[in-house]
């Protein structure tokens, strides 16, 4: 009755939980062991240490002038100074990037890397020849990231805790020392620049006081504002006292005769007031050049082209003394030596080892679980296909169908084996 049974491909769970159940034994003691033997080789191996150290990256310039020139606007100074500048250096190199980003940068470049190396003698402790691999060894044991505090962090790992609290600290100095140098060299490129400007303005400064000097000796003015206001002031007074003589001398002829010498006297010296001022009009007419008092026709002329030069050489003397002011501070850039990194933590021999061992053990366990598994169902499917007539042609006809799909290539790897030139010959 059993024959007439119709058999089907349907597959339950409880099949899997069979294969399962079948192999259990190897599949949890295979785990087991990779486990066992996993925890005894990390243990075997030495301990290994990680100490950490703090830093908090500047926000400002690394120079006091570039701080100056940076609060009044201006990007840099010459294209010297932004290139070996910090912010020029983010924004030439790196655009946008954080100024964590860009430290973590300079922590994990060649330049710190060769000084820790040289530093430490770790040619003779990774025993490499290249520095190419003694870089590389270093960085497995280095660990350098941002925080999103904008800290920077950086870890080093080895199997001596105080030569790892060593060469934290030493990444935090070498950073530093790399910095003041940058700081240093920019302070300089300040200098040249700021003293041939300086020397420059002070030779515009020069000729336009000459210019001023050659107007005013031309012209005859010496401060334009007072010596108008002067002129002016005093014709003002000259024509106010010629109307005064002019109404008492009305008065007078009314109280005294024509002929009297009171009347006489008066008239002398309105005479006298009237000639002074047809003379200081017809010198302001002539205009020679010679006379104290400004011609007032030309007033306004010699006052906009007086005030122009004025204008000019005070421009010139502002931009000399802010160039000064400028070598001054570049000369101290130059003699500082203050630490430029500010130090949040530093790195301490750490008392607990830092490699785990049980739980790498575990995830190995694990894996090696998984990987079971799968072996597991493999050999059943090849039981399976060892035992069915049926199973057997539906691997036949899959070897069939990639035979198939496999002859074109076939066909050209034999074609190309007959192209090469080194074949055997055919005896």
């Amino acid at each position: 009755m059993n024959k007439n049974i119709p058999e089907t491909n349907e597959v339950h769970l409880l099949d899997y939980l069979i294969v399962l159940a079948k192999r259990i034994r190897l599949i949890i003691y295979s785990s087991a062991l990779m486990t066992v033997l996993t925890y005894i080789i990390l243990f075997i191996l030495p301990n290994e240490y990680t100490s950490t150290a703090r830093l908090l990256p500047t926000q400002q310039n690394m120079t006091i002038a570039g701080q100056i020139i940076d609060s009044m606007g201006i990007s840099s100074i010459s294209a010297a100074g932004a290139a070996n500048s910090l912010g020029g250096m983010a924004a030439l190199m790196m655009g946008t990037k954080s100024p964590g980003e860009i430290y973590v940068a300079i922590l994990t470049s060649d330049p710190i890397l060769d000084r820790i190396i040289e530093r430490f003698n770790l040619r003779e402790k990774f025993s490499k020849t290249y520095i190419e691999d003694i870089r590389k060894e270093l960085s497995r044991q280095v660990n350098i990231a941002a925080e999103k505090e904008g800290l920077i962090i950086i870890e080093v790992t080895d199997e001596d805790p105080r030569l790892a609290a060593e060469m934290a600290n030493a990444f935090t100095a070498e950073l530093d020392n790399l910095l003041q140098e940058m700081s240093r060299k920019e302070a300089n490129n300040y200098l040249v620049f700021i003293e041939k400007e300086r020397e420059q303005s002070s030779m515009n400064l020069v000729k336009a006081e000459e210019v001023l000097r050659c107007f005013s000796e031309n012209t005859s003015v010496l401060q334009i504002d007072a010596q108008t206001r002067g002129m002016l002031e005093y014709i003002a007074n000259l024509r106010a006292n010629i109307d005064a003589k002019e109404v008492q001398m009305k008065v007078l002829r009314q109280q005294v005769s024509p002929s009297s010498y009171d009347v006489k006297l008066l008239e002398t010296e309105l005479k006298g007031l009237k000639e002074t001022l047809r003379e200081i009009d017809s010198k302001s007419n002539q205009n020679n050049g010679a006379e104290v008092c400004l011609p007032t026709s030309k007033v306004p002329t010699l006052g906009l082209e007086y005030f122009r030069k004025v204008r000019e050489a005070k421009y010139q003397e502002i931009i000399y003394q802010m160039y000064s002011k400028l070598a001054e501070l570049a000369r101290l850039d130059a003699a500082r030596n203050v630490s430029m990194i500010q130090s949040v933590g530093q790195a301490i021999p750490p008392e607990k080892r830092s490699n785990k061992r049980l739980f790498p053990s575990i995830m190995v366990g694990f894996g090696t679980g998984l990987l079971m598994i799968f072996y597991v169902f493999f050999l059943e499917l090849k039981q399976r296909m060892e035992n069915s007539e049926g199973e057997k042609q539906r691997l036949a006809r899959l070897l069939a169908l990639l035979d198939e799909f496999m002859q074109p290539y076939k066909r050209s790897f034999t074609r190309l084996k007959n192209l090469l030139p080194f074949r055997k010959s055919s005896k």
